[in-house]
């Protein structure tokens, strides 16, 4: 049951620090120092917050740290899965367009024009 409680805190904790402005690149990964570091960071947080015993923050470090390194693995894996997407999607509008006349061609690309406008629009009024 402590455990469960923990978790909760942890997770509702995450959830606060994450709306944190933190400085981002241009594919949305915060810039803000070493795993360790942003581990420490969230976990003094905690410690204030929580009012946490030294061997609670102990824990909470190494569970904090835990969970950055497993987020940075699966935003890396993120990161090679899109561009691997975006290839295929590249290799597939190159096979439409050897079966498409020149005419064809002409509004296929006009379309996937629209399309990405339309996607940047659709991005641009879904950020904060």
């Amino acid at each position: 049951m402590r455990m469960m409680l923990l978790s909760g805190i942890l997770i509702s904790s995450t959830g606060l620090m994450a709306q944190e402005t933190i400085p981002a690149d241009k594919e949305g990964q915060v810039k803000e120092g070493t795993a360790e570091e942003r581990a420490r960071k969230r976990t003094d947080q905690m410690k204030t917050e929580l009012s946490l015993t030294e061997g609670q923050e102990t824990q909470i470090y190494a569970i904090n740290l835990a969970h950055i390194m497993e987020m940075d693995k699966l935003h890396e894996e993120q990161k090679a899965l899109k561009e691997k997407m975006k290839v295929e999607r590249e290799k597939t509008k190159e096979k439409i367009k050897v079966v498409l006349t020149p005419d064809q061609n002409v509004i296929f690309d006009q379309k996937v024009e629209e399309h990405k406008k339309k996607q940047e629009e659709n991005k641009m009024n879904h950020q904060h």
